[in-house]
């Protein structure tokens, strides 16, 4: 194992003093803890060296064809830019604005909101190294707060990495899930659940009639409503799209997830142990897209469209984007496999899905043109 030890210890102390943590509490250290947090200091988090790989690392034909749509857009917004919830390592922005470059149709600005000085550091590196004339187009902001923009907003895996809680349901009572310490060990204990989050998880389920099977535990993000508040007050006119893997509420819900969609990912490896490698792997909740939809529509935004990411990028083209590419014979194979990887139901294709949200916007978009599953949602 390859705890953090003064961040363990950190947790152990903080534990000490309040009696216990909410999981999300404990998870928002893990993670993003400004002394010691994963995303706050972890070196290598991305690509092959690191934990994982997103998709816009896998093929920048994602980012092309998310240019589609804001090529269309900017035809009707005339002035337009585009804004970034968590940046990664930049290959979504380079991919974004080297294709908008080409068309002549480069955003007023792009947006990036990112916490980590280091991911912040890193974007800057890639986006010198590949696009240097572009890179003044590019802001860098902690918060959305003062954040207003006509145009695209883009949360590319970025709900699925918000601090969640968990619950279990027990003895028809809904219990939720703290962190606690025993003679110096992290132990997870189950407490009943509040009034706010008991309001939320109805918000989350959708179906009034739901029953869950004893002993069953799942997720249920608080920070949904915060975040989708802040997205419509970050857009005067333009389009959302929030791409992550997870489900609609039926699907997240299944009576046979019996121990709910939390994950953990150290060097390309899935484990569901939160409680190992503190610091030093990832934790994620896969998304619940019914939950986000309810809340959206509550935010005065319209949910345009729900589909798999392969029919997303199906609309946006991505079939001829390949087909005009040049490359060499040896290229081609080695480039054909990465579209496979985002378009397969058994890789990426099918795991990951889009919500598509609009904001005083009348026009067909492309992204939503077929393939829609709205009536899923």
């Amino acid at each position: 194992m390859t705890t953090n030890k003064h961040l363990y210890q950190h947790l152990i102390e903080k534990i000490k003093k309040s009696g216990r943590l909410q999981f999300s509490e404990f998870m928002n250290d893990v993670l993003y803890n400004n002394d010691f947090g994963y995303y706050i200091k972890k070196e290598n988090i991305f690509g092959n060296k690191g934990d994982f790989i997103t998709t816009p690392i896998t093929s920048p034909l994602f980012g092309e064809c998310l240019s589609q749509e804001f090529i269309n857009l900017k035809e009707y917004l005339k002035e337009s830019s585009i804004l970034e919830f968590g940046g990664g390592d930049a290959s979504l922005l380079i991919s974004i604005l080297k294709t908008l470059q080409k068309k002549k149709c480069l955003p007023e600005k792009y947006i990036i909101i990112e916490i980590s000085q280091s991911l912040i550091e890193l974007q800057k590196k890639n986006i010198k190294k590949e696009i240097p004339e572009l890179l003044s187009l590019v802001e860098w902001k902690k918060s959305s707060e003062k954040v207003s923009i006509d145009g695209l907003l883009i949360a590319n895996e970025f709900f699925d990495s918000l601090p969640t809680e968990r619950f279990k349901f027990n003895n028809d009572k809904f219990l939720m899930s703290y962190i606690s310490e025993s003679n110096g060990s992290l132990k997870e204990v189950w407490d009943r659940i509040t009034d706010e989050q008991n309001k939320e998880l109805q918000t989350a389920v959708g179906k009034k009639d739901k029953k869950f099977p004893n002993n069953y535990v799942s997720e249920l993000n608080m920070e949904y409503k915060k975040w989708v508040k802040n997205f419509s007050k970050s857009i005067n006119n333009g389009i959302i799209m929030i791409i992550d893997y997870g489900y609609n509420s039926q699907e997240y819900f299944l009576d046979d997830r019996m121990e709910g969609t939390l994950v953990c990912i150290h060097n390309h490896q899935p484990n569901f142990d939160p409680l190992i490698n503190i610091g030093s792997q990832d934790i994620s909740s896969f998304v619940n897209f019914s939950h986000i939809s309810n809340l959206a529509v509550k935010n005065g935004l319209t949910v345009d469209g729900y589909l798999p990411q392969s029919s997303l990028l199906l609309n946006l083209g991505i079939l001829e984007i390949f087909e005009t590419k040049d490359y060499r014979a040896d290229k081609k194979v080695d480039e054909l496999n990465k579209l496979k990887n985002i378009l397969l139901p058994n890789t990426m294709g099918e795991i990951f899905k889009t919500l598509v949200l609009t904001k005083n916007i009348d026009r067909k978009l492309l992204s939503t043109k077929e393939y829609n599953q709205i009536n899923k949602l």
